[in-house]
Formats: structure tokens, sequence, C-alpha cells
């Protein structure tokens, strides 16, 4: 697989200069700063991994993540870059706790370093409004046959595509993964059902019923009333992320809750047109659900405060049945519970739908998260894609100048880097393949990559030992259904993603309204499923946000469309 992608990158790496746009040499062009007078190459433009002649001055800002970072002055990557003749000079680093902020300071005083790392959509949108970064379009004939697919393949052109405004590649994408990450899986006691003789839910009636059964039939078996049907997490956390309803309403095929730069979801109705999911019946039929459940006590009566420790306390302690997840959950959210009950069993599954027949879908909002803003001054921004070529270089295993040291924080800052996107589904394929294998005594492929071992001798040391602090490995990583890795990886497919139909970073009028929009309907969907207001009452949110910025925002992505 990985030959032939190298050889697909070659043949790309040769076609892509015809096709980029503003390739051409002319008074924009990548031996300069955007805008500048055309510089001469100090470098073969033949040979992405080809040093400086003479020294170049890239300057940055550094993201520190902890103590176990060292500075980058004497660091490994400082070696690195070097050897290219690039001289980076950190203009300053900050704690990553701090580093957002620091960031919007920055671009506020219109003065950003050659190269910033900027995190979510509105500093993205005020840099590309302002007019602070370089073109980058024309920078990317320079980047090497390795690194060059993560950005004009699949789901890396989507992503280029996002930040293109006005024909202009406006940032430069990083840590870019496949949509299928965005799998939203229903973590279930499985227990539960086997002792209550259950089915796992196919529809959302049946979901309902299972939620009322682990709270009205003592589903642990302890002689208590003590247990209940959903974990929800409060209205702060209602709209996004894990523990909340955004893994929900995919059950009724429609998302009303927000990404995590505050984007909302459309979709085509019925004629076509351009639709915000929130103004579809479906939502209603949900919220109808919750609030039965609510009133049966499947979801707890101080679930509006509940928040991310109080959750894991009820997930680990046993006592609630259901919770919506990210992958992730078995390794950091759900780990302790074979701690308090080595009889529990937690199955990660699509959510079911309101037929049983139609697939949940997945929602893909948006492919950037993060970039990289290259400054419309710097004087060699070029720089910045060699020192993305040098780091790609030794930090792919399959490259003849692969060194692991640069997998550690021990390297220090990378300044720069882009992913694989296809790294993390390959892997994992390639584990559930090596684990069938070794079933058969064939170690081979384990043997040759040994991240993948550490994870097969993890996974069977809990099927031999039944260590709880192994636990969490195996739950996640075995390869078969009930296990989340598997699902996302394994078992969904491209068929199920739905994409939103603005496929770009908000607006300035997103970026300003949409806050208002998760503050409203978490409000009111707290009202709703607590019982404190009749169903309806989502139909006058949805008229009150309407006319405070959703008629906005939908013109906005109507035109767009057209």
């Amino acid at each position: 697989m990985v030959k032939s992608r190298v050889i697909q990158m070659l043949g790309l790496f040769l076609l892509l200069p015809l096709l980029v746009m503003g390739c051409s040499k002319d008074s924009s062009s990548p031996g300069g700063g955007a805008g500048k007078e055309s510089a001469e190459l100090l470098f073969d433009p033949t040979d992405p991994l080809s040093p400086y002649s003479e020294p170049v001055t890239v300057t940055a800002a550094v993201r520190a993540p902890g103590d176990s970072q060292p500075p980058y002055k004497g660091s490994a990557y400082e070696e690195l870059y070097s050897s290219y003749n690039i001289n980076v000079e950190v203009d300053w680093t900050i704690d990553a706790a701090q580093y957002d902020s620091k960031v919007n300071t920055v671009i506020a005083s219109g003065d950003i370093p050659d190269v910033l790392y900027v995190v979510g959509s509105q500093p993205m949108t005020t840099l590309i409004k302002s007019g602070m970064t370089a073109d980058v379009g024309p920078l990317l004939e320079y980047l090497s046959p390795e690194a060059k697919p993560f950005l004009t393949e699949g789901i890396g052109k989507d992503a280029l595509d996002s930040v293109t405004y006005d024909g202009k590649v406006a940032l430069l994408p990083t840590n870019v993964t496949e949509l299928i990450n965005n799998s939203f899986p229903l973590f279930i006691r499985k227990d539960w059902l086997d002792n209550l003789g259950l089915d796992l839910p196919k529809t959302m009636e049946d979901f309902k019923q299972v939620a009322l059964a682990f709270t009205q039939q003592d589903p642990d078996g302890n002689g208590k009333n003590d247990t209940y049907g959903l974990a929800l997490m409060g209205q702060t956390n209602l709209l996004v992320d894990w523990g909340g309803l955004y893994g929900f309403f995919g059950g009724y095929g429609v998302q009303p809750g927000v990404w995590y730069d505050g984007m909302i979801f459309y979709s085509e109705d019925e004629n076509g047109e351009a639709i915000w999911d929130g103004n579809r019946p479906e939502v209603k039929e949900g919220l109808q659900l919750l609030q039965d459940l609510y009133k049966a006590k499947a979801i707890p009566a101080d679930f509006p405060t509940v928040d991310g420790s109080r959750i894991m306390e009820s997930l680990n302690g046993g006592k609630a049945g259901m919770v919506f997840g990210v992958r992730g959950l078995p390794i950091w959210a759900i780990n302790k519970t074979v701690l308090n009950n080595p009889d529990a069993e937690w199955y990660a599954m699509n959510m079911p739908t309101a037929d049983g027949v139609d697939v949940a879908p997945i929602f893909a909002f948006q492919p950037v998260n993060s970039a990289y803003a290259i400054s419309a001054d710097a004087e060699h921004p070029e720089a910045i894609i060699k020192m993305i070529n040098a780091a790609t270089n030794v930090g792919l295993p399959e490259s003849p100048d692969f060194n692991p040291i640069f997998a550690y924080p021990s390297a220090g800052p990378g300044i720069v880097g882009l992913n694989d996107p296809y790294r993390e589904k390959e892997e994992n394929l390639l584990f559930f393949e090596g684990y069938k294998a070794a079933e058969s005594g064939d170690m081979s492929i384990l043997e040759n990559n040994p991240n993948l071992m550490d994870r097969y001798e993890k996974v069977k040391g809990y099927e031999e030992t039944k260590n709880p602090e192994l636990w969490p490995f195996w739950n996640a990583f075995y390869p078969g259904p009930g296990h989340a890795w598997y699902l996302t990886f394994a078992e969904n497919d491209e068929s199920m993603i739905k994409k939103n139909l603005w496929w770009g970073l908000p607006t300035e009028s997103m970026v300003r309204y949409l806050p208002l929009y998760k503050k409203m309907a978490e409000e009111t969907m707290t009202r709703i499923i607590t019982g404190n207001a009749d169903v309806s009452a989502w139909d006058k949110m949805v008229s009150d946000w309407n006319k405070l910025g959703g008629d906005i925002i939908t013109d906005e992505v109507r035109a767009r469309l057209e």
C-alpha cells in the first residue's frame, strides 16, 4: 500500500506544478515574500530536500505544551533546519493554555511572525480578511513528493479548498484527518442488556425502551434503584463534543448541534435548497423523546449542572448505561469501569435510527481546525515549505532518513509540520490485519511496527490476564464489533459521511452570530428536556434565531452555493 501511494505521490509531484494556481514566476513568485520583487531562488527547485546556498531567516512563535518539551534553541529541530541553512528566530514562546489569547493579541497588532500556528475559525477569518497572509498556492510546488499528497489529494484537497478565497490559498492547513474520523459512537452497557435479555437498539424507539429499562429494571442486579439510562452533560456542553447531544440527533438524520468552531450544519431540503438542520421537524421529535426520558428519570434530574468529571463518575461507577462520545472514551472517560466492576462491558455502536433501516450519518462540518499562517511580509515564505519537507522526511517510517527521535517531545518544538490524513486509518487497518495474523502465529506485521506491537501486547495482555489496567486498550483497539476503533475504521465507510453545504471557514457574520445560537439552543433544549417548556418552544427559538442572525447566515450559505 505504501509503495503504491509513493508512486502516486511522485506522479502528482511531476504534474502539480502545471496545475497549481499562480505558479508562474511573477512579482509574487515564491522566491520572495508575497507582493515583493521577485528574488533569485537560493536552492535547487527540482530537489525538495536541497539546502539553501546561503543562510535565510524565518521568524516564528512557539506553543509550548509543557515541561516535557525543551526550548527550540539547541533542539534536534534546530539542528535539522540549520542543516538546510534555515535559521529560525523564535519571536515568542508561551504555554499552550495562553497561546490562543496571545495569537489574538498578535493578530490585532497587525504584526505576525513569518509563520504562525493558528487554532480556531475566528483568528483564521480575521487573518484572511486583514490580508496579512501570503498566498500559499504558488508555494505548493516546492512540497516534497511525500508531503504533497497531504494537501492535494482527498481530504487534503478539501482542506485547501476550504481556505481558498478569490483564487488564493490563504492558509496552510495542518492536522487534517479523514472525515471518517468524525464518527461519534453510542457507548452502551452490553452486560446490562444481557442481564435484561435485551438486544442492541436498532431504532429510536428501541433506544428509548433500553434507556427506560436501564432505569427501572435493576440492570446491575444489585436490588437497588440506583441506575439510569442516559448520561448527559449540562447545557454548556449540550450541543458539541462528547457527553452531550451531538451524537444523539444523528439517529434522526439531522444535526442541530455545533462544531468545535461554533459552525452550524446545512444540508439540502427536498427542493435541493440549502436549509439549516435546526429547521427540520426531526429535531422536535428527538427533543420529545428526551423529555419523555427525563420525566421517567432515565436522564438524571440534575443533568443541566453535570460537568465532565461528574459524568465520568457516573459512567465508571456503574450508574449510567449509555453515553454519546468519541472513540477515545475507553482510554480516558470510561477507563475505570472494570476497576469497579470486572463484569462490566461497554459496547461502541453507531446511533440507531428512526426506522432502523437507514444508517445514522457521520456529520462533517469542516476539514480545517488549525493552520499555519504565512505572513505576507515574509522574506522567504518558501522556507516554511522547506521546513515541512525536512520534518516530513525524518518523520516518515518509510523514509531512508527516518529518525524516531522526532516522534518525541524531547526533539523540541517542530515549528511546522503536516499530518498524513490517511495514516491513522491505514495504521489501524494494519493493526487489525496484524492481530488476526498473530492469532495464526504470524507476527511479522506487528514486529515490523513497534507502535502496533505495543498495542497488541496491551490488548493481548488483557485477554490473557484480565488486568483492569489493560482493559481500556482492549476495549478501544480489539479488532471486533463493539470496539470503538474497529467501528470507526473497519465498519464505518465513506458512504456514511454527510458534508456540511458550507465548506469553508465561517464568515465574519458567522463568527459574530453563532455564539448566540449556541447559547439560545442550549437554554431552549434544557428547558424542553426538563419539562419546563413544551417542545413547541423550539419553533419559537428558531424564529428568534433567524431574526437575530440565522437568516443572514442562511443567505450567505445559499449565495456561496449559487
